[in-house]
């Protein structure tokens, strides 16, 4: 597992001490120091922690891949293949050489290794460096739980995770894979370690960086996941006060500004610091690539008043999401969630919750949601299983082509459908739904870590 630890200062520096949304991208001067004496002050440490949000910022992570992926190994998406992008992703058809889950692998744990350097750097606490360690804390628990749900079985049969380090250790070169509780457990216990750290007073008010906010509402995405509903809500609750979904007016113009709707956390672009032609409005949008559309029955999912369907275009049978990623230049920020999430999450732990009481309040929630975008659509209470399903219904439509769709599916032990493309030569590897608890269902390590590591274990499917 060479990259989780030989990752060079050049990177944790990349941010500079600078931290203004202009330098976000650009590398400070002097950054090639020995990690045990790189970070001696709170302008060091500020650089490692922007350091790792410039690591999720790469196009194999946030810049593109993470989000665009998942959404077309789901029912929302498919590879038209125009430039050869995510054809793999759209089909099943991995090996331990594909380029995706390499790019996750080595992306995601250079940002934990990033993350350690911060946390364990022996500098005098203080407010701000708390602050700093909170938010490496948060970020740390984010990339693991990003590659527990990529590369974990718990959608697959089986119990293994991953690898959760908590320690930039270059003799450590051989971590074996963790049981998936255990994981969850640890990422869990880092984010309630980031909330303890970080004091509001402290947040620099712009989405671009982790913030307390931020941490309560990954609090409600990562308790709905564990399926502790009480802690859901009480993390969805403790930021949703005040909270006004965008009217359908608005949508459309809050989507095409870069950043929002009512976006929580996000990570920066610029225009000059991006990831180039290799951004998601170029992969979304009809361009030189424009490869993944979107399938009718996405688009059929809609209430024909929906303003969310002002954020799709129809050309022929050719359907694409290109309202919510507009600048082919790269400058749009990628949403990593936003308030609509956690007003879901909470409607959904409601709903799994299912006192009598909840139900009637997960409908409520997201007919609030359905009726702020413009949508005719009015759910009524059924029996729990009814409005579980509603509020997954509501989660496809408010959050499409935000990459979640695909492990929707897989936490509610659901099928991936198969998506027929006629003409394209888009087939699932096995031509047809690919049932839940298929060991298809998670990606496989990557070939390199198998060779740099005796310790590693290999997802069954391709062993």
């Amino acid at each position: 597992m060479k990259k989780i630890f030989k990752i060079t200062l050049a990177l944790l520096f990349i941010a500079g001490i600078n931290i203004g949304c202009e330098n976000f991208l650009e590398p400070s001067v002097d950054q090639n120091k020995p990690t045990e004496t790189a970070v001696q002050s709170i302008d060091d440490l500020n650089s490692v922690v922007l350091g790792i949000h410039n690591e999720l910022n790469t196009t194999g992570l946030y810049g593109r891949d993470i989000v665009a992926g998942p959404e077309t190994m789901s029912d929302n998406a498919f590879s038209n293949q125009n430039s050869g992008r995510f054809v793999v992703q759209s089909e099943w058809d991995y090996t331990e050489d594909s380029g995706y889950p390499l790019g996750l692998w080595d992306g995601l744990y250079e940002s934990i290794a990033a993350a350690n350097i911060a946390i364990n750097a022996d500098i005098e606490p203080s407010m701000a460096v708390d602050y700093a360690k909170g938010q490496a804390y948060a970020l740390r628990a984010f990339a693991h739980m990003q590659l527990l749900l990529n590369f974990g079985q718990q959608f697959s049969g089986g119990t293994l995770g991953i690898p959760y380090i908590t320690t930039y250790n270059e003799g450590n070169l051989l971590p074996a894979r963790e049981p998936v509780s255990n994981v969850w457990t640890k990422i869990g216990e880092d984010f309630t370690t980031a909330a303890s750290l970080m004091d509001a007073s402290m947040d620099a008010g712009s989405p671009v960086f982790m913030n307390t906010t931020a941490v309560k509402a990954l609090q409600s995405r990562y308790y709905l996941f564990t399926a502790e509903f009480d802690n859901a809500i009480a993390a969805a609750d403790a930021i949703l006060t005040g909270y006004t979904p965008v009217a359908a007016g608005n949508l459309v113009a809050a989507w095409a500004s870069g950043s929002g709707p009512n976006s929580i956390f996000e990570m920066g672009f610029t225009s000059t610091n991006n990831v180039g032609n290799n951004n998601l409005a170029r992969i979304y949008r009809d361009t030189n690539y424009g490869d993944v559309e979107a399938t009718q029955d996405l688009y059929d999912a809609y209430d024909a008043n929906d303003a969310r369907l002002g954020l799709f275009s129809v050309q022929g049978d050719t359907i694409r999401v290109n309202g919510k990623y507009v600048d082919e230049l790269g400058s749009d920020n990628t949403r990593v969630i936003r308030f609509a999430e956690v007003w879901l999450n909470k409607a959904e732990a409601l709903a799994r919750r299912g006192n009598a009481g909840d139900l009637v309040d997960a409908i409520d929630m997201i007919n609030t949601l359905s009726t702020a975008r413009g949508s005719s659509t009015i759910y009524t209470v059924g029996t729990q299983a009814q409005v579980i399903a509603d509020v997954l219904a509501e989660r496809r439509l408010e959050l499409a082509f935000e990459g979640h769709r695909l492990f929707d599916l897989a936490r509610h032990q659901l099928d991936i459908p198969f998506v027929n493309v006629p003409g394209r030569g888009i087939n699932f590897i096995t031509n047809g739904p690919i049932p839940y608890g298929n060991q298809i269902f998670v990606l496989p390590i990557p070939q390199n870590e198998l060779d740099a590591n005796s310790s590693m274990e290999q997802n069954p499917f391709f062993d």
